[in-house]
């Protein structure tokens, strides 16, 4: 262990270097493009920086990749070799460029094509690593953001790119597809950052590549649409050598070894800058059908109407996931993913009733582990936090059917068995008990420690005199030497 950390810090300085060392190139290259654009130079002279970049990209992605190895390798190579296609579009896109004049689709067309699908792909990757089970409230907001995003791609260039009749219709259909596809990666993008995950510098500069990249796209559409030709500026090219020289900075940052981890701490799920890019996108709608109004050009009633229902049927669906989340944090303990004291303790009041009526017990166990307060102390309150994980863990897998587990505080945990004898209860609380202790838990990466705890029991039909029986049978268990559980006598 030691040996390895000693390894990571002599290649630290190396790894920065190389990091700081492309910075340098591509800011060089940016600036030799934008000066050449002012000189007498030859094109492919002129084009020359872009090109670097443009084809170093994917070889430091490949480079970034082999060098930190981040668990998971499959999004990171795919993304390479999207960047590797782009490179060869962008070189046969500088070809045509030199021999003149051509027409869409070409083959550089189709390139880019594929390169749009493995880029998809391999973003797609990068949210199902961070996000098991897809974090369906992130993923309502990117909906009702692309809806609105959308509408301003269709209203603003599909449409006016479609609606010009001297261009073939292989040539509309190409032009129009790459907003389309833009589009695409940017509600990825907006996914992939409004989703769970480890926040950081990697995150960070993917996205803002993204950003630029969708924004150089859309100028170029939209300069394309207003002057009728194909947009060539400098410093257009500028903007998408900086959208993929952070790509680059992406793979070559240390984070990438942790950036598809799942953080424990999850996004905020309402937080005040997510709301305000919700209203935006849901006021989107109306406003361009102000503004095309306004324009003397109404919007398409059946395109205003969709759009704003969509959005709609969106922001409903939306809030009910937040109240759907705010009962499940009532009630849930944000830890272990047990019931909550306040919870439990109602459940256990309506149980007591049942059973009090219909002439049956329930049945409690209250289960302390032990001398936690020395792991803490010892191990430090992570390790802690482990080991109360996995203590719950094995008691919601060791639970009988109908039972309800709760974290009652701190280290203590509480077992509902409704309709339950002492006898039955007695073997319940000796089967968690063994449970527990029959395997060592993984207090972190390289530690093992042998968890026990202390069980009390008791049945009735009183909530409150069952809490206090039951606690009085635990401090027996702990008082008899611990790792042991006691049934209440009466």
């Amino acid at each position: 262990m030691q040996g390895d950390e000693v390894s990571h810090r002599r290649r630290s300085p190396t790894g920065v270097r190389v990091l700081y060392g492309w910075l340098v190139v591509l800011v060089a290259c940016m600036v030799a493009r934008l000066w050449l654009s002012g000189t007498d130079q030859p094109y492919l002279v002129v084009i020359a920086p872009y090109m670097i970049v443009s084809i170093a990209t994917p070889i430091l992605i490949l480079v970034g990749t082999i060098r930190h190895r981040p668990p998971h390798l499959a999004g990171w190579l795919i993304l390479a070799a999207a960047q590797l296609l782009y490179a060869v579009g962008d070189g046969m896109s500088v070809f045509d460029d030199w021999l003149g004049d051509y027409l869409e689709p070409t083959p550089a067309d189709v390139v880019y094509f594929v390169y749009y699908a493995l880029a998809v792909t391999a973003i797609l990757i990068f949210i199902r690593r961070r996000a098991p089970g897809w974090d369906l409230p992130s993923g309502v907001d990117a909906l009702i953001v692309a809806c609105s995003a959308g509408l301003l791609t269709w209203v603003y260039l599909v449409n006016p790119l479609t609606s010009d009749s001297e261009l073939p219709l292989a040539a509309k259909l190409t032009e129009s597809a790459y907003p389309v596809l833009d589009l695409m990666l940017l509600i990825l993008a907006i996914r992939l950052v409004m989703g769970a995950g480890t926040r950081g510098p990697v995150l960070y500069l993917l996205i803002s590549s993204l950003i630029l990249m969708f924004g150089a796209d859309l100028l170029y559409a939209v300069l394309g649409v207003v002057t009728g030709e194909a947009a060539s500026a400098a410093w257009l090219d500028a903007v998408w050598m900086a959208s993929l020289g952070l790509l680059a900075m992406a793979a070559l940052h240390p984070g990438i070894r942790t950036f598809d981890q799942r953080t424990a701490t999850a996004v905020p799920d309402a937080s005040p800058g997510r709301l305000v890019l919700l209203a935006i996108a849901v006021l989107m709608a109306p406003a361009v059908q102000m503004i095309e109004h306004l324009r003397g050009e109404d919007l398409s009633v059946p395109l205003a109407s969709a759009s704003c229902a969509i959005m709609f049927l969106l922001v409903l669906a939306r809030m009910a996931g937040l109240i759907t989340t705010q009962r499940q944090a009532a009630v849930t303990d944000g830890l272990t993913g047990l019931r909550t004291r306040r919870a439990f303790e109602e459940t256990l009041a309506v149980e007591c009733r049942r059973a009090s009526r219909n002439g049956y017990e329930a049945g409690l166990l209250i289960i302390d582990v032990d001398h936690f307060k020395r792991v803490n102390d010892t191990y430090g309150h992570p390790a802690g936090d482990r080991i109360l994980r996995e203590v719950a863990d094995r008691l919601a897998g060791n639970a009988r059917a109908g039972s309800v587990v709760g974290r009652y505080g701190g280290e203590e945990f509480v077992v509902l068995a409704p309709h339950t004898s002492p006898a039955a209860l007695r073997a319940f609380a000796e089967r968690i008990r063994t449970a527990v202790a029959g395997l060592p838990v993984r207090a972190d990466d390289d530690m093992l420690l042998a968890v026990t705890v202390s069980v009390g029991a008791a049945t009735g039909t009183d909530p409150e005199e069952l809490l206090r029986v039951a606690d009085a049978a635990l401090y027996e268990a702990k008082a008899a030497g611990r790792n042991r559980s006691v049934m209440a006598t009466s």
